[in-house]
C-alpha cells in the first residue's frame, strides 16, 4: 500500500474520506497533519529506520495503547499535550487493511523549535518543562510497556554482534558498543529511580506555543530512570551554557540530577540513536562517538562533570 493509500485509508475509518492532509516527516512513523485540526500517525517505520532491536519480543499494540493512557495520565496532572481521538468505531487503535496501526491526536498550534530559538532562557523552560513532565509521570502504571534498562541493553548487545557478523558495522565498533553496553547494563540493574519518560526529547519534539513549550511525539516513550530525557536534551543542546540552563530550570522545578546515571543514558541515547539508524551513521560518526563517548564510559570515566562540562566531547 502506498503511502497516499494508508492515509485515505485511515482518515476514511475516522470519518474524514474528503479532508485535507499534509506529510509531515516519516522516521519512526509517518506524521500527517489533517485539516489543521488533527495528527494522524500511521506506525510504520520508514526504510532505513529499524525499532525491530528495541521491540524485540514486545507487544507494539499494547505498548501503543499504553502510550496513548499515559498522555491523558500526564493531561489530567497538568501537562500540555496533544490528547488522542477515537475513530468511528470508538477506538483508539485503527487497523489498516493491511495490518498497519494508526492513531489520531489533536493538532496543537504552534512550532517546533530551532536552533535560532536556543538561548539560555529557552533552556531554562525546557529545563522547567522536562521536570514538570517527570512529576506529572508520577504513579502511572502500566503493564506493557517499553522499559529503558538492562534487559534492552542486552537486546542491543545481541543486534551490536549480529551487526558485526553480518558486516553492516565494523567488528571493532560493535566490540567497543558491547563493551559500554554491558557496563551500561550493569548499572541499570542497580537503577531504582524509574517513571515513565518521554526519551527522545529533541528539540523537533519540543513545541513552541502561546501559553509556552510542549512536549509532542511521545512514540518512543517508556519506563527509565529520569536522566533518560535529560540525557536527549544534553545530546540536543551542545553548548555548556545551554545545558546549565537545562539543568538549573530542572533543578528550579524540583528534579534532581542524577551524574553517573546521566552518564549512562546520555551514551544509551547515543547508542539507541545508532541502532535505530545504523544504515545512516558514518564513519566519521562512529569513530568519534567511540573514542569520546563508549571507550571513556567502558573505561570508568566520568563523562559528564558536576559543572556538566564534557571533557570528553568535542564542541
Amino acid at each position: 500500500m502506498t503511502e497516499e493509500k494508508e492515509i485515505q485509508s485511515a482518515l476514511v475509518q475516522y470519518g474524514m474520506p474528503d479532508a485535507e492532509y499534509e506529510l509531515i516527516r516519516h522516521n519512526e512513523n509517518m506524521t500527517v497533519k489533517v485539516n489543521d485540526q488533527y495528527l494522524l500517525r500511521i506506525h510504520r517505520h520508514a526504510e532505513g529506520f529499524n525499532t525491530v532491536p528495541i521491540y524485540d519480543g514486545l507487544n507494539r499494540d499494547a505498548i501503543r495503547r499504553t502510550e496513548l493512557a499515559f498522555l491523558c495520565h500526564i493531561k489530567e496532572h497538568g501537562m500540555r499535550v496533544q490528547s488522542p481521538l477515537p475513530n468511528k468505531a470508538g477506538e483508539l487503535i485503527t487497523v489498516l487493511e493491511d495490518g498497519t496501526c494508526a492513531t489520531m491526536l489533536e493538532w496543537l498550534p504552534g512550532r517546533t523549535l530551532e536552533k535560532s530559538d536556543v538561548t539560555k532562557d529557552t533552556c531554562f523552560q525546557i529545563g522547567e518543562m522536562t521536570a514538570r513532565l517527570h512529576q506529572a509521570a508520577q504513579q502511572f502504571q502500566a503493564d506493557e510497556i517499553l522499559d529503558y534498562d538492562a534487559d534492552l541493553c542486552g537486546r542491543i548487545c545481541e543486534k551490536l554482534a549480529l551487526d558485526a557478523e553480518r558486516g553492516v558495522m565494523r567488528s571493532r565498533y560493535s566490540s567497543i558498543l558491547q563493551e559500554a553496553c554491558r557496563i551500561m547494563r550493569d548499572r541499570l540493574n542497580e537503577n531504582r529511580d524509574i517513571l515513565a519518560v518521554h526519551a527522545d526529547l529533541s528539540m523537533s519534539n519540543i513545541l513552541i506555543t502561546e501559553t509556552g513549550l510542549v512536549p509532542i511525539d511521545f512514540s518512543l516513550f517508556g519506563r527509565g530512570n529520569p536522566m533518560m530525557d535529560i540525557g536527549v536534551l544534553y545530546g540536543s543542546f551542545g553548548s555548556l551554557e545551554n545545558r546549565c540552563a537545562i539543568a538549573e530550570g530542572y533543578r528550579a522545578h524540583g528534579g534532581e540530577i542524577d551524574f553517573p546515571m546521566l552518564d549512562v543514558c546520555y551514551a544509551l541515547n547515543i547508542l539507541l540513536y545508532i541502532v535505530l539508524h545504523i544504515a545512516n551513521c558514518g564513519e566519521n560518526n562512529m569513530e568519534r562517538w567511540c573514542n569520546e563517548i563508549f571507550l571513556p564510559l567502558a573505561r570508568g570515566s566520568q563523562l559528564i562533570q558536576e559543572d556538566f562540562y564534557m571533557p570528553n566531547i568535542k564542541h
